[in-house]
């Protein structure tokens, strides 16, 4: 049988007095993202591919994996903590999917609004380091017999504005909190992934949009001496996707295949043009590097955009003797148009195509009055 003693006075104001602090109390230790302002995404190699038809499936970029989500620039973002100086100097940051550079203490103006219902005191979010605070605007403040009262005041060693007795109200304060700025260099998240994962985000990048893919966040995760935070964000990306050209879309075989590390050139379905841009670019290999094969893909979308222009192809010219008004012996001969003729001609350099296009007139003249 067990016997519970009563409680004693004593034991009733022990437990009273170790009760541990409430979370309000607690000392700032919070990680808070900067604008948008400082950020950049991760700079991605541009990769040109078919624009396959809604018909064909993602699995058709497979063959380009090896140059999809290759990354030339880490993305960058900042990020806060808001903690007092002292906690800030004993502090380990983890960056998942990235690494972090330490930029130093700072403090900016931060502007808050505190709401009394019925109550004494409310502190500051960021009452580290004994801020200073401003009052920019306030309501009126009633007490509980509904009587106007005086607005609360502040208290710097606290951080708190408190009244004598409880009120409603609200007032709207600036301060200048300090906290560590941090900058994150963070990468296209292949290292946080599986590798079937992260061809999932190659396939999406390479079918026109990356975030059809699941892409994995950055986390934060800052260690004080007996606090924690965590924050995440999403990756940015540029170019979110593969370019495309409008030149050889295609809704069968590219003319391209992989092979023995580079690309087999296998034909252009019957589109002349192909032939003879690759005849420009490589004329003696089958197998092509990456850049030949862009390069020929470039060729072939520049053709099915031609540019052109007018080009002088023959002038008639008629020449005149003009003599000066105060002297007969001094004259300019001088050669004047009567008439050209200017012939449409591709301004690009184009070898597959040559006819100007349809509605143009290929042949204009310009004909000039002879009269002086």
């Amino acid at each position: 049988m067990t016997t519970t003693l009563p409680t004693t006075t004593l034991q009733a104001a022990l437990q009273l007095d170790f009760t541990p602090p409430g979370h309000a109390s607690r000392t700032p230790f919070e990680l808070r993202l900067v604008g948008e302002r400082e950020s950049a995404p991760v700079q991605v190699q541009p990769v040109i591919v078919p624009a396959w038809t809604r018909s064909h499936a993602n699995e058709e970029y497979a063959d380009w994996l090896d140059q999809a989500l290759v990354m030339e620039q880490p993305g960058r973002k900042r990020v806060r903590l808001y903690c007092p100086t002292a906690i800030a100097d004993q502090t380990r940051l983890t960056v998942q999917g990235g690494r972090h550079t330490t930029l130093g203490r700072r403090q900016e103006p931060l502007i808050e609004t505190l709401v009394w219902v019925q109550a004494q005191v409310r502190k500051l979010r960021y009452f580290h380091d004994q801020p200073t605070a401003r009052v920019l605007d306030q309501t009126r403040f009633y007490d509980t017999q509904g009587r106007e009262c005086p607005a609360p005041q502040f208290d710097s060693a606290s951080g708190s504005f408190f009244h004598d007795q409880p009120v409603t109200g609200a007032l709207v304060v600036e301060y200048h909190p300090a906290f560590t700025l941090y900058e994150i260099a963070y990468d296209t998240g292949a290292s946080q992934l599986p590798a079937e994962w992260f061809r999932e985000m190659q396939l999406a990048w390479l079918a026109g949009n990356i975030h059809d893919a699941a892409i994995p966040p950055v986390r934060i995760i800052a260690i004080g001496p007996d606090v924690a935070d965590q924050l995440t964000f999403n990756r940015d990306f540029w170019p979110v996707q593969a370019g495309t050209r409008t030149g050889y879309r295609s809704t069968g075989t590219d003319p391209f295949t992989p092979s023995n590390g580079g690309y087999l050139y296998t034909g252009g379905s019957g589109n002349p043009c192909w032939e003879r841009c690759k005849e420009r670019i490589q004329p003696h290999n089958s197998v092509l590097t990456a850049q030949e094969m862009i390069a020929i893909r470039n060729c072939v979308a520049a053709e099915q955009a031609p540019k052109y222009h007018y080009v002088e192809v023959s002038r008639t010219v008629r020449t005149q003797r003009i003599f000066a008004p105060d002297n007969p012996d001094l004259y300019l001969d001088v050669a004047r148009p009567v008439e050209l003729v200017m012939k449409l001609r591709r301004a690009d350099g184009g070898i597959c195509d040559n006819n100007p296009p349809a509605g143009c007139c290929p042949e204009l003249k310009l004909r000039f009055s002879s009269d002086a």
